[in-house]
């Protein structure tokens, strides 16, 4: 769920999530319309139909989830990233799991701002440091909550920072302005993102015919570009098997 969604937004939908589904079998045993419709809210909703995956494929398996990085890449949905923390934070093994935060601490704390921020140079330092701090729970969930409330990306605390004497950048580093203005600029209402969830939103409340549906996601007629984009994000949750055809309607996947 934190993959490329707030904490703030996350935490109320993982308890409820918890609670609708507390164990692993009772998330396999789940519709996939039923996954979703819990994890509305929180976009990006094939992670959903993954975890759903996952779920099922772990509870044939009495449960017991993986031990290794290789054997939990096997997994729907995970990926480097997520078989890493899931290697710290779950096995307290040493591992690598770079998240934002992580790599903007340590770019900035050890990079020159004239130097390029090398992924795999970074790579390099994360997990020669959580290999030599002999707690990499501890050690990645400090950094991680670093990067979450003190190094943040737009106003750092920097006067606050217990990197501070260390640290080479003290604030943003010109490519991370860069980067802030950009995303600034690009909108969200509008966007692929927004019309997929709208849709999404609005077949699991009520199927509807394609020109009743985009009418229900607007509450009035579309414009022609309006139409395009809803033509565009209702291809992509078709393809995606987010939705799907049933006779003349768009349904959710069943």
């Amino acid at each position: 769920m934190l993959q490329q969604t707030q904490v703030s937004r996350v935490i109320p939908k993982y308890r409820a999530f918890l609670k609708r589904f507390p164990t692993v079998h009772a998330l396999a045993r789940a519709t996939p319309s039923d996954v979703l419709r819990a994890w509305q809210g929180l976009g990006y909703n094939s992670r959903a139909l993954r975890f759903h995956e996952l779920a099922k494929r772990v509870s044939a398996d009495n449960g017991q989830f993986p031990r290794t990085r290789e054997e939990l890449r096997a997994l729907p949905g995970i990926g480097p990233y997520t078989a890493g923390a899931m290697m710290i934070f779950a096995y307290d093994t040493p591992d690598l799991s770079v998240d934002v935060n992580v790599r903007r601490v340590l770019a900035r704390t050890l990079l020159p701002a004239t130097a390029s921020v090398d992924a795999s140079a970074i790579d390099a330092l994360a997990l020669t440091m959580i290999c030599a701090s002999g707690q990499p729970h501890d050690w990645h969930s400090a950094l991680m909550d670093l990067g979450a409330t003190v190094c943040t990306a737009r106003n750092p605390a920097c006067a606050a920072c217990p990197l501070r004497t260390a640290c080479i950048n003290k604030g943003p580093r010109p490519e991370e302005l860069a980067a802030i203005k950009k995303t600034q600029s690009i909108p969200f209402v509008g966007s692929n993102r927004w019309w997929r969830g709208r849709i999404l939103r609005a077949i699991l409340k009520r199927p509807a015919k394609e020109d009743a549906l985009v009418r229900a996601v607007l509450e009035r007629s579309p414009s022609a570009r309006e139409e395009d984009a809803f033509r565009i994000a209702l291809n992509g949750l078709l393809t995606d098997r987010i939705a799907a055809r049933e006779r003349d309607h768009i349904v959710p996947v069943s």
